[in-house]
């Protein structure tokens, strides 16, 4: 960790430069980052992050974690990711987590994981709930606790994430914990959906076929498992020929025409 008394120093003498200095720094960075000028980028960036700029610490943790422009070093990472983490930035938080439970260049370290995951969650960081979830839905590395990571699912889902959604949809029609709720399942498979979940599109399909939670309706249970098919599906592929066989004229003539609007709306 950089000498606190360092930091401030150098902060102070970046803040007493023009402003404009500053951010054309961060500026003349960004731009050559973009047009792949690794080594320049970090000339740019290395003083400002020293300097305390989380922003910049952020994208050098990024680019040591993933190997851009630098020669790959989790260490690195670490260190730049804290940096930001510790000033309250939420991505650096959630990619800390991810680090710590998903990286094959250090040993996992779940404790950690959840601190950060969790200090991400509160601020309304979708995904961090999701893995935060995980953790608890699954006992990796810490007590398995059901409740908890629906807590921490219903927390993610209401902040966009989409596997969050999905996996509400998946407990609830499987009863994982919780009562079985078909109808609970399929509205929170249809909002997975809608925001581009194959696995969803393709359970939903498989819920309107046979009336599981909703009404039946083989037109947009077709219109479902082939927007699933279109993202690689094969299941749904399958289901989705197997559906339209089962139409009558004006039906596929209908189904045609919804899936051409749904793909438009539906598919990322």
């Amino acid at each position: 960790m950089l000498n606190t008394y360092i930091k401030r120093l150098l902060l102070l003498l970046l803040c007493g430069l023009p402003q404009t200095v500053f951010c054309g720094a961060r500026e003349d960075g960004l731009e050559a980052f973009k047009l792949g000028q690794y080594e320049t980028a970090l000339s740019y960036w290395t003083p400002l992050a020293e300097a305390g700029d989380r922003e910049i610490q952020y994208n050098l943790g990024v680019m040591y974690s993933e190997g851009r422009g630098v020669d790959k070093n989790i260490e690195q990472a670490i260190l730049w990711l804290t940096e930001a983490a510790e000033q309250e930035d939420a991505d650096a938080q959630f990619r800390l987590g991810k680090l710590y439970t998903t990286s094959k260049d250090i040993k996992p370290d779940y404790s950690t994981a959840e601190y950060w995951f969790k200090q991400a969650a509160k601020k309304n960081h979708g995904t961090a709930c999701y893995y935060l979830a995980q953790l608890y839905a699954h006992g990796k590395g810490v007590s398995k606790d059901e409740e908890l990571a629906m807590r921490w699912y219903y927390k993610g889902a209401d902040n966009g994430n989409t596997a969050s959604q999905y996996n509400l949809g998946y407990v609830h029609e499987h009863g994982l914990g919780i009562p079985k709720n078909l109808p609970e399942a399929y509205r929170w498979y249809d909002i997975a959906a809608r925001n581009g979940a194959a696995d969803a599109q393709a359970n939903l399909g498989r819920l309107l076929l046979s009336g599981l939670g909703t009404k039946k309706d083989k037109v947009l249970a077709y219109v479902w498992f082939k927007l699933a098919a279109e993202q690689k599906i094969n299941s749904a592929r399958i289901n989705a020929q197997f559906t339209f066989k089962q139409l009558n004229e004006n039906d596929k003539q209908q189904a045609i025409a919804l899936f051409e609007d749904y793909k438009k709306k539906f598919l990322k």
